[in-house]
């Protein structure tokens, strides 16, 4: 994990200055956002490794966003990286299959609360990997 590029979306400071010092711990590079619009223009800007993006947010929700970075992705007007969702929202695993990874097309979901083990094995996979459509939980 080391010198792996993070952005951190999140509008809740306590989490977000949680999450990035557990990364950094860990040898990321983390940069962060608290709402849709920042970090559509962060990613389109910088070269990240992967995101972990949550979906409740001011100005455009998680699912928004990562649907259009993938599609940026899909056309080649943005380098590939990896999107996980972070969400407290339980969904049905139909519902949450057609959320996650039809609509939004993102590579993973971790609910909140979590386990920080988890989500770091979720970077590590997704960061080497990002089309590995790799949904769970």
């Amino acid at each position: 994990m080391e010198n792996t590029k993070v952005l951190l979306v999140d509008d809740e400071q306590d989490i977000v200055d949680t999450v990035k010092y557990s990364l950094e711990l860990r040898g990321c590079v983390v940069d962060v956002a608290y709402d849709g619009p920042n970090a559509l223009a962060k990613a389109r800007k910088n070269d990240y490794d992967v995101m972990v993006l949550d979906v409740m947010l001011p100005g455009k929700n998680g699912y928004e966003v990562s649907r259009l970075l993938k599609e940026d992705m899909q056309k080649k007007a943005l380098d590939p990286f990896g999107i996980i969702l972070f969400t407290a929202r339980r969904l049905d695993s139909e519902f949450r299959e057609e959320f996650v990874s039809t609509w939004s097309k993102a590579d993973a979901c971790i609910y909140k609360p979590f386990d920080i083990e988890d989500l770091l094995e979720k970077i590590a996979v997704i960061s080497k990997n990002s089309a590995a459509q790799y949904v769970d939980q």
